[in-house]
């Protein structure tokens, strides 16, 4: 099976090492059209994304997916580029984030699967591509009313597309079984789901009960260990999850971006020297500390190879 990229279909063969959560930008289209450059320069964006991803590239790193939905300034031309100026398969994401848009506060379910279903057959606006993975999203709010309806939509058209589900969660607040509950109800196999940011939690109770429900765990935020959970406290959950067998539904990413629109200044961003931590924080630092904390070479590729092109696909090798 194949998995749809931006630039056409990518073989499980080519899929090679994936990062199966990052971000070329979340920068909102609306704040884009409004402000122009002085909020964001696609052309900058582009050249430094070519530059970061390109280091990436001499990692071994060969798929990225970008997990910008619709409302986070999701943006299928660029990704594009960067691709074809890398060489890296770059996969694009349908679905919404957490925010409680407006704009979908009184559609109803199914006219909200009918706009995602539109992008997975027909492709994204005029573009042709079709996203190979769905996106939904929860934080510590949980699901509310609206978001109640958008999983339900992303789990019908993940069902109906066969699609992977990429779920923004927030383990501290433990709904992890209501979010399955939700997937399970809309027909989408639980090996087709990926309960995201799960390395933010260190607790095993929790996280294996949800590797119970069937779904793989998104080690996903390697990228924001100075802000948040450690690096060493990451290494060290998921490595007693290796312990405990479960090696082969581990996911590793590092859900960064080349520009996060949501926060900072532009200007400061265009002054900022290369990022001290970029998409080669994983080959660089994660596999030496994961493989100094027992973890074989194989249970790496694990969660880098073998585990992204199943969850990709749906199949396994």
């Amino acid at each position: 099976m194949t998995v749809h990229g931006v630039l056409g279909p990518i073989a499980r063969s080519a899929l090679g090492q994936t990062l199966i959560h990052e971000h070329v930008t979340t920068a909102d289209w609306s704040m884009r059209q409004a402000f122009g450059t002085r909020f964001f320069d696609p052309a900058v964006i582009a050249d430094r994304a070519v530059e970061q991803f390109s280091r990436a590239r001499e990692r071994g790193v060969r798929t990225v997916v970008d997990g910008t939905p619709v409302n986070m300034g999701r943006d299928i031309g660029l990704l594009r580029t960067i691709a074809e100026r890398t060489g890296v398969n770059f996969v694009a994401s349908s679905g919404f984030y957490y925010q409680d848009e407006v704009y979908l506060t009184w559609r109803s379910v199914d006219e909200i699967r009918e706009l995602l279903a539109g992008e997975c057959a027909d492709g994204i606006g005029d573009t042709g591509v079709r996203p190979g993975i769905m996106k939904a999203a929860c934080a510590d709010d949980g699901i509310t009313d609206v978001l109640g309806k958008v999983f339900q939509a992303v789990g019908a058209v993940a069902a109906e597309h066969d699609l992977p589900v990429f779920c923004h969660h927030h383990p501290s607040v433990g709904n992890g079984d209501a979010i399955m509950d939700i997937f399970d109800a809309a027909g989408v196999r639980p090996e087709r789901v990926i309960l995201g940011h799960s390395g933010d939690s260190g607790d095993l109770d929790y996280l294996e009960r949800m590797l119970d429900r069937g779904c793989y765990l998104g080690m996903d935020r390697f990228g924001h260990c100075a802000a948040s959970r450690s690096l060493e406290d990451r290494v060290a959950t998921i490595a007693a999850l290796c312990e405990r067998g479960h090696a082969d539904k581990l996911l590793l990413s590092h859900d960064l971006a080349v520009y996060f629109g949501v926060f900072g200044d532009w200007e400061a961003f265009l002054a900022q020297p290369y990022p001290e931590v970029d998409f080669t924080f994983i080959h660089d630092t994660v596999v030496p500390a994961l493989e100094g904390a027992g973890l074989t070479p194989e249970a790496v590729r694990s969660m880098l190879v073998d585990n992204t092109a199943t969850v990709l696909t749906g199949e396994r090798a």
